[in-house]
């Protein structure tokens, strides 16, 4: 699904409620120290770089390049990057104290960080310097509601936690009016342009992410009642289709179509003359149980497109099962949609709310069992 945190950034991201004018200023760290760590200031020793040669995503027309344009790196995906990482060599950290949940960390051409960041008063949008992480503009978004008792508001990443960046840096963000806002991000952030998809939805919608196809259309899906919409960016119209289920997770695109995961079956979509058609969907195993760290009784994964023409996600078994489908819409004689299932971790103990990270033909998954935020 996403990073709680923002660990490209250590620390960006913390707990907590914070009234800030929209204006820039100065990074503040965040404290260290308190309280005290028993923890030794480095551990480990230099590492050695080992490259890896294989097949890259490809380049969404609509989007930003690759590594720059969305949370999970790529329109697949795949968390994946194609840029080098910290070695440990003579490291330097350095901080904001923004006081919010910055998931979505995106990159625009000079390097800058454009993120929307999330508190219980509302999600922002931020421009920060890539070198000393000072704000250099901030964009109030529309603010959320109060939450419903018992929910978890840092995992709730509806209305702007996931957003995008497109080939123009425009970020793209769904917001809590059940609005898609377009806001230009060169120089000062401003509105550019609003799609209204609130009379495809009803009230207690959600939009949970926002993603456009190959042919420009920017897909939608809400969380409590799984409905999967688009909007056509020329006309405006907005088109929708209604699952009845839950999807708390964004979402992969590619060339054929659209890959959602809702909280009982994994889709195959494509845009028809009538509105999102459901090309092909699988049930995975399901234990029914809304394990410690998990949002719902569900797949925590984004699916994650792989080349040779799969799609992977995790279900929620118990124990947790990697599972591979076969992304074509019509299987060869003998073909089964389900390519493997390989339980993960242990029975009892296993459950994950990160996206799987896929290289080449090998899927790397992490285990958050018991893990809650903040």
């Amino acid at each position: 699904m996403r990073p709680r945190f923002a660990a490209a950034v250590p620390a960006l991201a913390a707990a907590g409620v914070l009234a800030l004018p929209a204006a820039a200023g100065a990074a503040v760290p965040i404290p260290q120290g308190t309280p005290p760590s028993s923890l030794p200031a480095y551990s480990g020793h230099p590492a050695t770089a080992k490259p890896i040669s294989v097949a890259l995503p490809p380049r969404h027309p609509f989007m930003a390049p690759n590594g720059n344009s969305n949370l999970h790196d790529d329109p697949w995906m795949t968390d994946t990057y194609n840029r080098r990482g910290p070695l440990g060599r003579n490291p330097v950290t350095f901080s904001n104290n923004l006081t919010r949940v910055c998931g979505t960390i995106t990159f625009n051409r000079q390097g800058e960080l454009i993120a929307v960041c999330v508190a219980p008063g509302g999600p922002r949008l931020f421009r920060l310097d890539p070198r000393t992480l000072d704000v250099k503009a901030e964009f109030v978004l529309p603010p959320k509601p109060p939450p419903a008792p018992g929910t978890n508001i840092f995992q709730d990443f509806t209305g702007g936690g996931y957003f995008y960046l497109d080939n123009q840096e425009r970020a793209i963000t769904p917001t809590t009016t059940r609005h898609i806002w377009v806001i230009a991000t060169r120089g000062g952030f401003r509105k550019v342009r609003d799609y209204d998809v609130s009379k495809g939805l009803k009230a207690d919608e959600k939009i949970s992410s926002a993603l456009p196809d190959w042919k420009g259309r920017i897909w939608f899906v809400t969380k409590s009642r799984g409905t999967v919409g688009y909007v056509e960016p020329r006309s405006g119209r907005v088109v929708t289709r209604r699952l009845n289920e839950e999807v708390e997770n964004s979402f992969a695109i590619a060339k054929e179509g659209v890959y959602i995961v809702s909280d009982k079956r994994q889709y195959r979509f494509e845009a028809s003359r009538h509105g999102p058609r459901i090309v092909w969907s699988v049930r995975y195993r399901n234990s029914g149980i809304r394990k410690p760290s998990q949002v719902d009784a569900g797949s925590g994964t984004t699916p994650t497109i792989m080349a040779g023409g799969y799609v992977t996600i995790t279900d929620n078994a118990d124990p947790m099962n990697v599972v591979v489908y076969r992304r074509a819409a019509r299987l060869r004689r003998g073909e089964r949609r389900t390519v493997c299932e390989v339980p993960v971790f242990r029975k009892g103990r296993s459950a994950t709310e990160n996206a799987l990270i896929a290289a080449g033909r090998s899927i790397i998954v992490e285990n958050n069992y018991g893990y809650e935020d903040p």
